[in-house]
C-alpha cells in the first residue's frame, strides 16, 4: 500500500519532487517513475548519505546512480552526518513522511508506516528541511561519476545482485 502510494505521488510531481533516505535501493516500479518525472520535465532531487551504516546498500544504491543521471534526477549526497530523514515532497504540497526507506526491504518485508500530508504550510516546513540538507550535500555531477574506477561498478553490481536476492 505504502508502494502504491509513492508510485502515486511521484507520478502526480509536475514541477518537484525532493526524496530523502538513508538507503536507495529501489524497486523497478519506482525506479521508472522517478526516472520519468524527470524526463517529463520534473525537477528531481534525491538526498542521500556519502555514507550510510550498510556497505552493502551503500554499494547497491550506487548501481543506480547512472540511470538517474542519464534521466537527468539530481542526486545530492549529504555530508552533515548522520541521515535519517524519510520524506518526498511533490509540488511543495503533498509530503510523505514516516518510517521507509526507499529501498525493497521497507517496501516489501518490514512493517513500516507513512503519513501523507497534503498541506502547502507542511510541505513549506519540509522544504526547509530538505534545503538544509541540500546546502550540507554535495551535488554528484555526471561526467564525475562516469570517471570512477572499473572495480567501483563491479562493487556495485555485485551489491546489486545481492540486495535484489536477500530482500
Amino acid at each position: 500500500m505504502i508502494h502504491q502510494a509513492l508510485l502515486t505521488a511521484v507520478y502526480s510531481a509536475r514541477e518537484q519532487l525532493i526524496m530523502t533516505t538513508p538507503y536507495f535501493v529501489p524497486s523497478d516500479d519506482l525506479l521508472h517513475a522517478i526516472c520519468t518525472a524527470a524526463l517529463r520535465g520534473v525537477e528531481v532531487s534525491i538526498i542521500v548519505p556519502r555514507d550510510n551504516d550498510s556497505m552493502m546498500v551503500r554499494w547497491a544504491s550506487r548501481a543506480f546512480f547512472s540511470e538517474l543521471l542519464e534521466a537527468g534526477v539530481k542526486i545530492y549526497q549529504f555530508e552533515g552526518g548522520l541521515l535519517h530523514t524519510k520524506s518526498v515532497l511533490v509540488d511543495g504540497q503533498l509530503s510523505l513522511v514516516g518510517t521507509v526507506n526507499l529501498d525493497m526491504r521497507s517496501l516489501w518485508l518490514n512493517f513500516e508506516i507513512t503519513l501523507v500530508i497534503d498541506d502547502d504550510g507542511f510541505g513549506s516546513d519540509l522544504a526547509c528541511v530538505q534545503d538544509d540538507y541540500i546546502a550540507r550535500s554535495q551535488l554528484l555531477e555526471a561526467r564525475e561519476w562516469q570517471k570512477r574506477p572499473f572495480w567501483h561498478r563491479i562493487l556495485e553490481r555485485v551489491f546489486y545482485f545481492s540486495a535484489r536476492c536477500c530482500n
